[in-house]
Order: structure tokens, then sequence, then C-alpha cells
């Protein structure tokens, strides 16, 4: 290089607003621009002809790394240009400088144009370099916000799919299980629900721990202490109705009363380094505590952590809370129903068993019911019918209905059919009941001991009738519904004889109808299963046949079941 070349590389050197430094063939420093000087203190005077390397370069214990190592140096080596962030230039005050840079070899004479530098002689090496302190931490900060917003959809998301999967359930005991299992290990390493039980006890209806089996964990779950009135323990505290608490072990637990010693004993099995207890709490009312732990030492709940915590007790609260309003209605809802049932007789030598089955949907009461009763003449009357509707007003006709039917019968020493045609006159005049299905019979016995089955069927599914050797039919004769005037047809009467210890089954259209298979095929199977157990005692025929048939729950299902002696 000329002297009028370098002089200009000079001045366009000084000039750049990074640092620019260049070596001999060496690796010592030739060239050193003002904003070298500030970027690493050292003087142009202090750093001309040093070794570049052993210079500049220190690692974190201020130690001279390998030349061989150095990205630089084998610049000077092969040729080829380079760039990078993070080297660490030593100041001159000992610190250390985080640069970005690229450099450059210098070449003697002109540059060789073959596409292999290693064929030119590389007389020197330009460096030019930045701080990059400010980058490299704004790309630190920049990944640590990313990092956070990643673990922040990530609960989200854990939050989310826990609320999709309690609320499908509003079994409590299951909807606890799967709660447990939710939170382990993405919440912590295990996890507890505590709750007060009616009798002053609190139960630990379900525990986890990553580690445990199943085996162990069944060994820790089951009655408590009682919840001291004046609690003293954090876990008493949250169950009556404080807020989630962060205890640091085993002995922030730890408590004279009984409750805090039991749970002292569940942490000391967790082993437990760090945990929260958090409220499972809706509309006012605490229903249980969760606690979460680790069981590692150096892994803590944070402020970030409780407040997802929390957020998932609460969530669990409400679906608890929803799960026992559930249980509520429909207890209150199947007593009704059941009251509304009357209590069958046991006329003679006949033998009579119903079974009432509620739908699952718990508004869903019913206008589905069952009678039997004595008639003036020695008979036995029976009914299986169903009103429309799935509600309490469908309940309430259905009651109507029924009393009306027996009013009927019991005065009416007429055919079935026109027993019931009078309760559809009835029915329209007296009555908001709109429209419904049944089947009226009467059983008699004959002078020869045999006894007699006299029908009528309105709109209501077959009687099945099922003989002790397994035969079986359906007396499929029937007419049109009640409480439809505009409906043409009519109710036929039919009479059959029933033989010696056969079972006659009267039962409600939830029984064999669902939306997801066909009616016959339906029908066929109760045949084949009354064909199987045709000669069980009465009671646990009724039973069995629930069973096997396995109604879908969509809607109430009545059973009506008669044994005749053999």
């Amino acid at each position: 290089m000329d002297d009028r070349a370098g002089a200009t590389l000079e001045r366009l050197v000084e000039a750049m607003n990074s640092g620019v430094l260049a070596t001999d063939e060496s690796g010592r420093i030739t060239a050193w621009n003002p904003r070298a000087q500030q970027l690493l203190g050292y003087t142009r005077d202090e750093v001309l002809g040093r070794p570049m390397h052993r210079f500049l370069h220190r690692d974190a214990d201020g130690h001279v790394p390998p030349e061989r190592d150095c990205r630089l140096v084998q610049v000077l080596r092969t040729g080829v240009p380079d760039h990078g962030e993070g080297q660490r230039f030593a100041h001159r005050d000992g610190r250390l400088v985080v640069c970005s840079w690229s450099s450059a070899p210098i070449y003697a004479g002109d540059r060789p144009e073959s596409d292999q530098p290693e064929t030119g002689v590389v007389a020197g090496l330009v460096i030019v370099f930045q701080d990059a302190a400010d980058r490299v931490a704004a790309e630190r900060e920049r990944r640590d916000r990313m990092a956070q917003v990643q673990r922040a959809n990530s609960r989200l998301r854990l939050v989310a799919e826990i609320t999709t999967v309690l609320s499908s359930t509003l079994n409590e005991a299951e909807l606890l299980r799967r709660l447990v299992r939710l939170v382990v290990p993405a919440l912590g390493a295990w996890a507890e629900v505590d709750l007060p039980i009616p009798d002053g006890r609190v139960e630990r209806v379900a525990a986890t721990h990553h580690e445990l089996s199943p085996a162990d964990i069944a060994g820790l779950e089951g009655p408590l202490p009682p919840l001291p009135r004046i609690p003293r323990g954090p876990l008493a505290q949250v169950l009556r109705g404080g807020g989630a608490v962060v205890v640091s072990g085993e002995a922030d637990v730890r408590s004279d009363e009984p409750l805090g010693a039991a749970q002292y004993e569940f942490f000391q099995a967790m082993r437990a380094q760090n945990a929260i207890i958090a409220p499972l709490a809706a509309r006012g009312e605490t229903y249980g505590a969760l606690t979460l732990g680790y069981s590692y030492p150096g892994q803590v709940y944070g402020p970030d952590d409780r407040l997802v915590v929390e957020d998932v007790a609460r969530r669990t609260g409400l679906v608890l809370a929803n799960a026992r309003m559930y249980a509520e209605q429909r207890n209150m809802a199947e007593a009704m129903q059941r009251n509304l049932l009357t209590p069958l007789p046991q006329p003679g030598e006949l033998r009579l068993e119903a079974r009432y089955v509620p739908a699952t949907q718990v508004s869903w009461v019913g206008g589905d019911w069952y009678d039997a009763f004595a008639l003036p003449g020695g008979g036995t009357g029976l009914v299986i019918g169903d009103i429309v509707g799935h509600d309490l007003r469908a309940a309430a006709r259905m009651a109507e209905v029924r009393n009306m039917l027996r009013a009927l019968a019991w005065d009416l020493a007429e055919p079935p059919s026109a027993v019931l045609a009078r309760l559809d006159g009835v029915m329209a005049a007296v009555s908001e009941a709109e429209l419904a299905t049944a089947v009226f019979g009467r059983v008699e016995e004959d002078p020869a001991g045999r006894w007699h089955l006299h029908w009528c069927n309105a709109g209501h599914p077959p009687p099945l009738l099922i003989t002790h050797d397994g035969g079986t039919r359906f007396l499929e004769e029937h007419g049109i519904l009640l409480g439809a005037p505009d409906l043409i047809g009519t109710r036929p009467d039919s009479t059959c004889v029933l033989p010696p210890s056969s079972t006659l089954m009267l039962y409600t259209d939830g029984l064999v109808e669902t939306r997801d298979s066909d009616l016959s095929d339906r029908l066929t199977s109760l045949r084949r299963h009354g064909s199987h157990l045709a000669q069980l005692p009465l009671p646990e025929l009724c039973d069995k046949l629930l069973e096997r048939v396995e109604p879908n729950g969509e809607d109430d299902v009545a059973l009506l079941a008669l044994r005749v002696p053999g």
C-alpha cells in the first residue's frame, strides 16, 4: 500500500463511528482509530505494535484464551472474512466489553482474482467492532419477555384445559380426581384436595404425586381430624374462609391442632419444600382447599404462580358448586317423582314389581308413571303411561291423569277401551295435559284358575309377555294416543291368557328409544334379554333387565312387571 493510500485509509478509519483496528501479517496492531480508544480505553500509542490477540482477548476469568481458538486470528490464516457477536475485548480498566465485530484480510498488492482466498498473500487484518452490550441486553430482555409470554400462554392454555375437563362432569369425586391429575406436574410435583364433610371432619378426597404410585397415594386419602372452630394451621384457615397461603415447607403447616398434625404428616410424605393452599370457593362459600407443592429445594411459588393456582382453584370451586347444586336438584326431583308413584299392591298369588329410573338431565322430571290397584270385581288394574314433556308441569299433569284414570277404572265396569275413551274426554275438559300414551289392563282369574289380561293400548310401546321357558312376544295391538281428537283411529280391546309362571312387562319409551339406534333393534334386544332372564325371581329380573338393556338416560324409564303364579 503506498503512502497516499495509507493516509487516505487512516483518515477514513478515524472518521468511522465504529472501533477499527488493523494488524500486520503477524497479528500486531498497526492502526487504532479514536472510536476504538473510546470503546476500550487505550490510546493509539499504547496499542500500536502490540499482539492483538494477547492484548485484547480475555475469558470470563481474566485469562488469555488459546490463540488457536481465536476466530480473528483464523482470518489471518485463511484469508476468509468473518463476523460475530458476543466477542469480549479487554478494556484498559480491566473489565470486558462485549462487542459485535467483522473482520476482513488485507492482501499484499492487488487482491487475487481467484475465488480461493488462500492463493493470495494475507498481509494483515482489519477489524471493525461496536459495543454490543446494549444490544445484547436488549436481546436478552426480549428473550426474557418472550419466555414470560410463552409461560403465560402455556398457563392460560392449562387453565382453559382444566376448565373444559372439569366442566365435562358433575360427579364430585371424579371432578376432584381429574383436578389433581391435571395440575401435576404442570403446576407442582404433588397435589391434594381436602373437603369439610357434614359430620364436622375434613376428608382428603384426592391426592397425587408424580413420583409415587397410586397405591402409595391411596393410603394417604380418607378422613382427617375435625375442622377446629378457631383455626390456627394454614389448611384450617383456608377451609374457614381465608385466602390462599404460600408455605415454605413442613414446619409452616405444623400446629397443635389435630388437623395441622395430619397436614404435617402429609407434607412429610410428599417431601414438601414449598406449597400453596388455595380455597375452592364460589358464591361466598368455601367448599374445600387445593394444595399444590414442590418436593425439591429451589422450587418455589412466586406471585405469578399464586395467581394461576388461585384462578384454577376459583374455577374448580365454581364447578364444584354447580355439581352440588345439580345433585341437590336431582335428588329433589327424583324424590318428588317417586312420591307421585304409589306403592304396589300384592293381590293374592300375583306378584308385582316396579322400577323408576330418572333421566340424567336434572331438569327432566318427566311424565312417566306406573300404577297398579285392586278393582271392585276382584281383578287388578295395571297402568303404564307417559305424559308428553320433561319438566315439573309434565309431572304435575301426570299426577292428574293418573288419578283420573284410577277413578274411572274403579267406577266403570266397562272394557279398557271405554275407560280410556272416558279419560280422553275428561282430559280435554278438566286437565291441561295435551298428549299422552298409556296401556290400561285388567288381570283376572277365571273359575278354571287361568289368568287373563284384558287391555287397551293408546299409542304406547307394546307390553312384553315372557313365558317361564323363555318364550317372548310383544302384545302389539294398539290404537291412537290420548288427547289427540284430530287423529283418526280407534283403540281396540285385546285379550290374552297369561301362562303359568309367565311375566308381563310394561315399560315406557325411555327403556327402548334412543337417538343413536334403531327402535326395532332395541325392541329385539329387550326380547332377547327378557328370554334369558325369564326364570329369575321377579325383583332380580327387573334389575338385570335394566342393567342389560342400558337406557341412555335421555328420558325417564318406568317399568311395571307382573308375575303369574305357576
